[in-house]
């Protein structure tokens, strides 16, 4: 039985590991385009980009871990998908695009781009040295970081409660007519589902590291944590929505998120605001930084008995420096597609999980390959990469392909036929066995 004080630990180690810069972003640029439809519009973001992962955690727990998601497939096929999540979430993709962010609002301001080398190097080490001892994850995270974040979170939603910039703006764009849609769209592009696979093999291993060992108990604070999470990451989006939503009466036009930030920290807090939001990003960036080098390395290490949990860390976050400081942009046109193509296989296999039962193993594949071939189309035209014929055709007969989840309708009729044929077959072997 967990104290109070170490399930509070372990929901904020949880909502530390998602509250990355990106998640910060998205919402004050919505708020901005949403303007008077700020309620449609965020109903639809936090029923895709927070309930969407807290599904996937409650999914992860009740099948008893992250690595239970695959383990309908064949163990080639299991251990490549894994590799892959975790490239992408890790020094391919998410942790080199998080030292730059962090950079970009923690110390660009003050020394321009001379010093994102000895940043990186700096901050690296960091996360190396929180990675690295995973069993106190939770005292990292937990009871120090993430408060600290959360407060001054909490003091920049009382300021914008207090003294908005403007009154709320008026909806532009997609936000006019269709804000619940464009908010569940904006949502499921938080692709915050990928994480949460990849994060339950560090709530598994925090949970133990605290004493607990039977499957039920760890399943049972899997959903505790899932539940802390999605109160507080909702929480955390209305008030940055609401900054985004109060700045559009200005004579100033943004163009994201980040822009809103900056501008509402200078107007309230003047040089101490560019401090106050640069430590925000800072200490945002480094705690998905070291959930996503954490679930990495633990599965580097399980899988791979030549490879040791240290030495997976300290590769993962030397890859990532390098690639932060030579070629992140390059990288991201070749990451960014694997990652919109993984994400739809991710939410697939939490599918599966618990019907597996009532699915035979070419099903499953089935299933996972429709995942992947219509993911892949919706890869393109996220990327604007689908020639203009076959948009067209693809707009007018395939159901959410304009929300960017053309592949929701194929997977689940394939999933549902592949469920009804196993039923079948099996009716079919007992007739002939009796």
């Amino acid at each position: 039985m967990l104290s109070a004080r170490n399930i509070a630990a372990l929901g904020f180690m949880t909502f530390a590991m998602y509250l990355g810069a990106g998640n910060l972003i998205f919402p004050p640029f919505l708020g901005y385009q949403a303007g008077e439809h700020l309620f449609q519009g965020m109903a639809g973001f936090l029923l895709a980009g927070v309930g969407l992962p807290a599904f996937a955690l409650v999914i992860v727990a009740l099948v008893g871990g992250s690595d239970n998601l695959t383990s309908v497939l064949p163990r080639p096929i299991a251990t490549t998908f894994w590799i892959l999540v975790f490239i992408v979430i890790g020094p391919a993709f998410v942790v080199p695009r998080a030292i730059t962010v962090a950079y970009q609002f923690g110390i660009s301001p003050f020394f321009g781009d001379s010093a994102l080398i000895p940043f990186s190097v700096l901050f690296c080490i960091a996360a190396i040295l929180f990675s690295l001892y995973p069993g106190k994850l939770i005292d990292t995270l937990g009871k120090w970081l993430t408060p600290a974040l959360l407060a001054i979170l909490v003091v920049m939603s009382v300021v914008a409660l207090l003294f908005p910039a403007h009154e709320i703006g008026t909806a532009t764009g997609t936000y006019v007519n269709n804000a619940f849609s464009e908010g569940i769209t904006q949502g499921y592009m938080t692709m915050d589902a990928l994480g949460s696979i990849g994060f339950g093999w560090v709530i598994f291993r925090a949970i133990q590291s605290m004493g607990v060992s039977q499957p039920k108990a760890i399943a049972k604070y899997t959903l505790i944590a899932a539940g802390m999470y999605a109160v507080a990451m909702a929480l955390v989006y209305i008030a940055l929505a609401y900054i985004g939503a109060t700045s559009a009466g200005g004579a100033t036009t943004f163009t994201n998120g980040g822009d809103i930030l900056t501008a509402f920290t200078t107007m309230h807090f003047g040089v101490f605001g560019t401090v106050l939001l640069g430590a925000v990003m800072v200490l945002a960036c480094l705690t998905t930084i070291i959930g996503v080098t954490t679930a990495g390395s633990e599965f580097y290490s399980k899988t791979f008995p030549s490879v040791s949990y240290r030495n997976s860390v300290i590769v993962s976050m030397v890859i990532a420096a390098l690639v932060a400081n030579v070629g992140l942009e390059q990288l991201l046109k070749i990451t960014l597609p694997a990652v919109v193509a993984l994400h739809p296989i991710a939410i697939a296999l939490l599918l599966i999980a618990p019907l597996k039962r009532f699915i035979s193993v070419s099903g499953v594949l089935v299933t996972v390959a429709t995942a992947l071939i219509f993911g892949s189309l919706d890869a393109l035209h996220i990327l604007g990469s689908m020639p203009e014929q076959a948009d067209s055709t693809l707009t007018k007969w395939l159901p959410l392909y304009s929300y960017y989840a053309g592949w929701i309708v194929p997977t689940i009729v394939v999933l549902a036929a592949a469920i009804r044929l196993h039923k079948f077959t099996a009716q079919s072997r007992l007739a002939t066995e009796r």
